[in-house]
């Protein structure tokens, strides 16, 4: 129990008693405090684990309320209506106010109004954030002075402060940073304690010093502010700190005064802030740092490798309601908070960029919504308005130049940096995988690919992440967390004001190079091979916003065809969204058509991927003349033995038979697997997809012997080609399945869905066509052995599932929704299994 791991610490040093005053909705909160108190070395005291059933709790809480150093409040609506911790807290308070200064510790776990008798004491909030912030959020809040505020120092050191800028009036947003800078400039009390604020440019980070050094300036006897921008500024301000404590003479040469104001700070830096503002990095800050003492140091920077001396926190962005608080306080416009979210959204967050926003509105007494569409028609314009950039931050400087002069400064450390931001600006706002730039670098022109040669593109991504213009992630593949991908990702502002850099026809340029690039780097085989589709959903969105709004730069077709036809692919064979990939598939064939004409090659391919796809979507009709003019022009344009001729006659086989015309299908099926065989080889993958489709055209026939031959020995070339858990063998097993469930083969043809289905699931996710088309088989085979009620569960998920991703009028939509029908019937819910064919068009039962 919790009292008991207290026992024997009421005689330690600063050892407190200390009365939880707490409501029983807040129970968990109270223990959980009550734990943190323990290890603090307190002794809480707790009713619930103190009172015995039955016995007196009023007289329990009067011996142990007077006798407490300290009640300690936990605070939420429930509490603050209950009767006994009303009587708990005013009582508390009286005393607090009366004779016991610091009696009351409030600590508020629920977001609530705290009444006005209270709402002015000092309180420690833990909600909202995670264990070990809270843990470290309320060991910060008790070993400072309880209660209340610390007393002021009466001397007249307390005056020294040189704060050069002013807390703005609407500071927002920043309570847990405030608390976090707090809790880790106690974390060290005796020694040093340096705490670095690092983040985006125009975040806040000096605004939020200022109202730190504002909000503690009663903690401590000397606030002082230096300008770290450089050597000679942290320099003069250091000996200015020395001339106002007297520690130098004022006309004192500054190499000695400099020595003995370092050495002071290191014998008496105890109760002394220092504020050491936009500095580069870590490295320039070291000879100005103190070399021991109890001074405390917050420093302001937009590098984020501050762990080897300081304890860093990140200042990010607002969320959208934050940013939307300060637009509708600055301008005044209460009622247009959808407006204020919106904008907040189109600045990224950024408080600077809301600042120039709201003087823009004040000042033209524009609304927030005319403003955001202003915004959006030109962002690089109101990005650098400079009559609305505030003055007292920044140097009066616009976001725009902010990131500008950011982008220069960067360029001075590596020669990289400049275009590569640029070429990041013009991708997507998705984090982007760094294998783009490193592989696709000879596509980026031969200046930018040979400056990231080598170490250089981590060389460049370090000069921009030192004036915080980049964020570096690892990102998990969202199927495999085992699976990760190191990107860089953008804020949309600094996106802005990159693109900002180039003309219009020089980024039509870097367009034109991103698109090669990123052909370069896209999985060739994503069809087949779900190795490459974690790369592919990577690249993703990426290749939407390249070549997904229908204009292509000239010059770039050929590469945005390809990206276009393998995007398709990919939402085909990996996601089962047939009618995105059927777009992109068709924007693909109509360039290749208006680039090389409609008897090229690559015309013959994306008419294949087109076709294939539509016989997919059961549109038999279009897929045949597109395949029949595929193939047309690959034997024209081709060898008679050549690979894709094997894959145009395969296609068009299998349309044919899905139309009813076996004698027709068969030539060009075994005609596909002749060409299979002699090219690829008799135990290639491509061999066995032919082995397995002519299994079942032959079993449609009516061949009875060959089909299970064919199709075990295709399962065996892909299981020992590409594995026990691939896509295809899957689709193997699946067909295996349907043939001994034809030969009565019950138990077999089972143990092949199942496995199927566990393969398909696991690669493709529980809503693609194909573990559902399994799922929808093992349905008919239950039904087959008399288990209609899990045949019933099967073919309704099934057909959800073909229903959603292919609609209603699809033939492995109608299959599933007969297996579900007849199970109905089978279990006597006739009424609604007509209901399901009706809806469906299906008149007639399964076999």
């Amino acid at each position: 129990m919790i009292w008991q791991r207290c026992i024997g610490l009421s005689g330690a040093k600063d050892v407190a008693d200390i009365f939880v005053s707490y409501t029983n909705a807040d129970r968990d909160w109270a223990f959980w405090i009550a734990e943190a108190l323990c290890g603090l070395g307190h002794a809480p005291h707790l009713h619930e684990l103190e009172i015995k059933s039955g016995e007196d709790i009023y007289a329990w809480m009067e011996a142990r309320h007077d006798a407490a150093d300290h009640v300690l409040c936990v605070v939420s609506d429930d509490y603050l209506r209950a009767p006994y911790s009303t009587l708990e807290r005013n009582a508390a308070m009286w005393q607090a106010a009366a004779r016991r200064p610091g009696f009351v510790l409030i600590v508020a776990v629920k977001t609530c109004r705290l009444p006005s008798l209270i709402d002015h004491y000092r309180r420690c909030e833990l909600y909202g954030i995670s264990n070990d912030e809270a843990h470290h959020r309320f060991r910060a809040f008790m070993l400072s002075p309880a209660g209340s505020a610390p007393v002021a120092y009466p001397g007249e050191a307390f005056a020294v402060s040189n704060i050069p800028i002013r807390v703005p009036i609407h500071f927002l947003g920043r309570e847990d940073s405030l608390a976090a800078i707090e809790t880790a400039l106690i974390r060290y009390q005796g020694r040093v304690a340096i705490t670095a604020l690092h983040g985006l440019r125009g975040v806040g980070k000096t605004a939020l010093a200022a109202a730190y050094a504002d909000r503690h300036r009663s903690s401590y006897r000397a606030t002082w502010w230096i300008r770290a921008q450089t050597e000679t500024t942290m320099r003069t301000d250091l000996v200015g700190l020395g001339a106002r404590l007297n520690w130098v003479a004022a006309n004192e040469k500054e190499e000695p005064a400099f020595t003995a104001v370092m050495e002071r700070l290191r014998l008496e830096g105890d109760g002394v802030l220092l504020v050491y503002d936009n500095v580069m990095n870590a490295e320039a800050l070291q000879p100005y740092l103190p070399r021991g003492g109890a001074a405390s140091l917050l420093v302001t920077s937009n590098a984020h490798n501050w762990r080897g001396i300081a304890e860093p926190i990140e200042i990010r962005t607002w969320p959208k309601q934050v940013g939307a608080d300060y637009l509708l306080a600055r301008t005044g416009r209460i009622t247009e908070r959808v407006a204020a979210e919106a904008l907040s959204v189109a600045l990224g967050g950024l408080p600077l960029a809301h600042e120039q926003a709201a003087a823009y509105c004040e000042r033209l007494e524009v609304s927030l919504a005319e403003y955001g569409e202003r915004f959006d028609s030109a962002p690089a314009k109101y990005l650098d308005d400079t009559r609305h950039a505030p003055a007292e931050y920044h140097d009066g400087l616009t976001v725009a130049k902010t990131f500008s002069l950011a982008i220069e400064e960067a360029a001075k450390l590596h020669a990289a940096a400049e275009p590569l931001i640029v070429h990041a600006a013009l991708l997507g706002p998705e984090p982007i995988p760094l294998f783009l730039f490193s592989e696709g670098r000879e596509k980026l022109g031969w200046a930018l690919a040979a400056g990231l040669a080598d170490d250089g593109l981590i060389e460049a991504l370090a000069a921009l992440r030192v004036f915080a213009l980049v964020d570096r992630e690892m990102i998990f593949d969202e199927r495999d967390p085992a699976i990760t991908t190191d990107c860089v990702r953008l804020h949309r502002l600094v996106r802005e004001v990159a693109v900002a850099r180039r003309d219009s026809e020089a980024r039509e340029e870097v367009r034109c190079a991103l698109i090669e690039a990123t052909a370069t780097v896209y999985p060739t085989n994503v069809w087949d091979d779900p190795k490459t589709w974690p790369r592919a959903r990577r690249l993703d969105t990426l290749v939407l916003a390249l070549v997904g709004d229908g204009v292509v730069p000239a010059g770039a077709e050929n590469g945005a065809a390809y990206l276009l036809d393998r995007a398709g692919s990919y939402r085909q064979s990996a996601l089962g969204v047939y009618a995105e990939a059927r777009s992109l598939f068709e924007r693909a064939l109509a360039m290749d058509e208006k680039v090389h004409g409609s008897e090229h090659a690559d015309t013959g391919i994306r008419l294949n991927n087109l076709a294939n796809l539509a016989r997919a979507q059961g549109d038999l009709a279009t897929a045949r003349p597109l395949l029949e003019r595929a193939l047309a022009i690959h034997e024209k344009m081709r060898e008679p033995e050549d690979i894709e001729i094997a894959v145009s006659l395969n296609n068009l086989a299998l349309l044919i038979q899905s139309q009813g015309d076996l004698e027709s299908a068969r030539p060009l099926a075994e005609r596909a697997l002749a060409i299979r065989e002699k090219v690829r080889g008799p135990d290639h993958p491509d061999t066995a997809m032919s082995l397995s489709n002519l299994a079942l055209l032959l079993r449609a026939q009516g061949d009875l012997a060959r089909p299970r031959l064919l199709s075990e020995r295709a399962l065996a070339i892909y299981e020992k080609t590409l594995g026990p858990e691939h896509s295809d063998t899957a689709l193997s097993l699946n067909n295996l399945g349907y043939l001994l469930q034809g030969e009565g083969d019950l138990a077999g043809a089972q143990s092949r869905y199942e496995r199927a289905l566990a393969i398909w699931e696991k690669a493709l996710g529980p809503e693609h066509p194909n573990p559902n088309r399994a799922r929808r088989n093992l349905a008919s085979l239950m039904l087959t052995r008399g288990e209609p009620l899990f045949a019933l569960e099967l073919g309704r998920s099934a057909l959800a599932a073909h229903d959603k991703v292919l609609g209603s009028h699809h033939r492995w939509t109608k299959d599933s929704a007969r297996v579900t029908a007849d199970s109905l019937d089978k279990l006597g819910h006739g009424e609604e299994a007509n209901a399901v064919r009706t809806k469906y068009g299906i008149e007639d039962r399964a076999e």
